[in-house]
């Protein structure tokens, strides 16, 4: 069995340079190279008031080149129309019309699309090039959320690692471009930056990521599982934030129980949690008790089973089989602090979502 661990001794700290106590700008920055294995995501999505959706992702690297030496840039925006259509695009560059800004936050020019931002504000703008594109408008509601140094590690030095760093609340505004026509909207959404050396399939069983808004709080949970190479070692990520002040007032020092509900989904076959149960007690009595039941699946993909005989051959010998799940989601989070004597509750609706890479295993923590 192989180690996996989340980078929080005090050494880490000291190698990487991160500050313990605040995030700072140039981690938004570029922080792998274009070495074989290596590859970077700045993601953005959001809700609008109108009940359109959008996502849109800047890689420095075409995750299907991750093995190569050189920068193949390439944007993704993926638009769900208020009637529930999806309209999406891929924009590819050469590594010589792209930038990918270092140190200086948020600094991103792949052809003519961009992204600039600084913690607080972004600003994305994806042409229309096929008929689908964004020019939005971030504006931080809350601080930044990192969990220790943010980086999960894996292997006997560390060899491995898969990350997050992110603002999970912002308002957002701007432009929607899609069924030829200008769309203004406004709403909320969330950011994430991570890098990566490895394929994910290759270090995880399965992950559930996701945030939830309610009245007083911004919840973001990323709760990974290793897969059975290390030990199907849980490795979570946990905020919470205070909707008022934009203050993170809890993360979760690593100790926590799950308890899930599961239900069989039909179409992939698997069963998957319904409903889950989060209970993270720290050790200066502070105490997050997160429910979430699942309301409606907004997607279902079932990679492994509609994959090429030849690919999943391939996913057989790494003793994986993707299926992906998101949801619409209903929350409650029970805030308890024995410093001011309080205790909280909260409900909002989340969106979630289910990676399930690995195949069914008891020892998993599904």
């Amino acid at each position: 069995m192989f180690h996996a661990r989340l980078m929080d001794q005090s050494e880490d700290y000291k190698k990487l340079g991160i500050n313990p106590n605040k995030v700072e700008l140039w981690e938004e920055g570029r922080r792998d190279t274009s070495a074989p294995g290596n590859n970077e995501v700045w993601y953005f999505d959001a809700t609008m008031q109108d009940g359109s959706k959008v996502i849109v992702g800047f890689r420095p690297k075409d995750p299907s080149k991750m093995n190569t030496d050189i920068d193949s840039p390439n944007v993704n925006i993926m638009i769900t129309s208020p009637d529930g259509r999806e309209i999406g695009d891929f924009h590819y560059f050469t590594a010589e019309e792209s930038h990918t800004g270092e140190g200086h936050g948020c600094d991103l020019k792949y052809g003519l699309d961009t992204a600039k931002g600084n913690l607080k504000q972004y600003d994305i703008h994806v042409k229309p090039i096929n008929g689908v594109g964004a020019d939005l408008h971030y504006e931080a509601l809350v601080e930044p959320f990192r969990q220790e140094t943010g980086i999960v590690a894996f292997g006997e030095h560390d060899e491995f690692h898969h990350t997050d760093l992110s603002v999970p609340k912002n308002r957002v505004t701007g432009t929607l471009y899609y069924d030829r026509a200008e769309h203004k909207v406004q709403g909320l959404g969330y950011h994430d930056h991570q890098w990566m050396n490895a394929n994910p399939m290759a270090l995880y069983h399965h992950w559930l990521w996701g945030r939830m808004y309610t009245d007083q709080y911004t919840v973001y949970i990323y709760d990974f599982v290793a897969n059975e190479k290390y030990g199907f070692k849980p490795l979570i990520m946990f905020g919470l934030l205070d909707n008022e002040t934009g203050k993170v007032i809890f993360k979760t020092d690593g100790h926590f129980t799950r308890e899930t509900k599961l239900e069989k989904q039909v179409k992939i076959g698997r069963e998957f949690p319904k409903t889950s149960r989060y209970l993270f007690k720290n050790k200066n009595g502070k105490e997050v008790d997160l429910s979430v039941t699942w309301a409606d699946e907004i997607e279902t993909r079932d990679m492994y089973t509609n994959a090429p005989e030849a690919m999943k051959k391939q996913l057989d010998a790494m003793n994986a089989a993707p299926a992906y799940m998101r949801y619409y989601a209903k929350g409650t989070v029970i805030f308890t602090d024995p410093s001011n004597q309080s205790k909280n509750t909260s409900a909002g609706d989340m969106i979630y979502e289910y990676a399930y890479l690995g195949k069914p295993d008891e020892r998993a923590h599904v």
